[in-house]
């Protein structure tokens, strides 16, 4: 149990040291490592919290938003994340291993190879649309919607700081929707609870460290190091569900 609770610590307190640096990963890296300790459903339940908390983030950032863009992909993004967290707390454990495995190599192949290739070409309502009902419903299921919302948000804006606003917002809503249809759906148990309180002070260190910093960490090295880590993990996964 001690190694348990220390390992989710380090986990909540990396991951979301690179979500708050650069507006997306801590989903991406805490769910696949957490999902190791403590399966998928705990995984994806735990890590809501602090998704949940992320969205505190939008306050400061609330002015950099792009709203064009993120208005159209809110709709479908919510009846996405409804019907993902709905299907969670029924799904076989093993599945949802076999598919965020599937989802993390999915990912690191585009990035590696197609990084050019996103829902479409500037903005476009249509794509907006079907980028928030996939990144929704895989927000809902996994916690892991993060690479769909990118692929689209990444090529409707060019600067940074908007796209890192945006991304901010559009995680936010969803776990705003996952929070309410979860505690009805009894996925929070006592141990998620407890490690969430233990976790919490962690937390909000590393969100502190990564507002202070964000402007002097080298980006492309903390997408290697995510994609390295998502790869054992992948791995892991299937093996684990095989």
């Amino acid at each position: 149990m001690e190694i348990e609770i220390a390992l989710t610590l380090l986990i909540i307190s990396v991951a979301f040291f690179g979500e708050s640096l650069f507006g997306f990963g801590g989903g991406l890296i805490a769910i696949p490592l957490l999902s190791l300790v403590l399966g998928v459903k705990d995984a994806v339940t735990l890590v809501l919290v602090f998704q949940f908390l992320m969205g505190i983030l939008i306050f400061k950032n609330y002015k950099f938003i792009d709203w064009k863009v993120a208005k159209p992909m809110t709709y479908t993004l919510v009846v996405g994340v409804i019907a993902g967290t709905l299907l969670l707390s029924s799904l076989d454990t093993a599945f949802l291993q076999i598919l965020l495995a599937g989802i993390i190599i999915f990912f690191l192949i585009k990035s590696e190879f197609f990084g050019s290739i996103t829902l479409g070409k500037g903005r476009n309502n249509l794509y907006a649309s079907v980028a928030g009902l996939g990144g929704g419903l895989l927000q809902g299921l996994i916690g892991a919607g993060g690479p769909v919302l990118t692929m689209y948000t990444s090529a409707a804006i060019e600067k940074k700081i908007f796209i890192r606003a945006t991304l901010i917002y559009l995680f936010f809503i969803p776990n705003i929707v996952r929070m309410t249809i979860s505690i009805p759906q009894q996925l929070f148990s006592d141990e998620i609870v407890w490690l969430s309180l233990f976790a919490l002070p962690f937390f909000a260190l590393s969100i502190y460290l990564g507002q202070k910093i964000h402007h002097h960490v080298n980006e492309k090295y903390y997408r290697l190091s995510i994609n390295i880590v998502l790869a054992f993990s992948a791995l892991a996964l299937l093996i684990k569900a095989l």
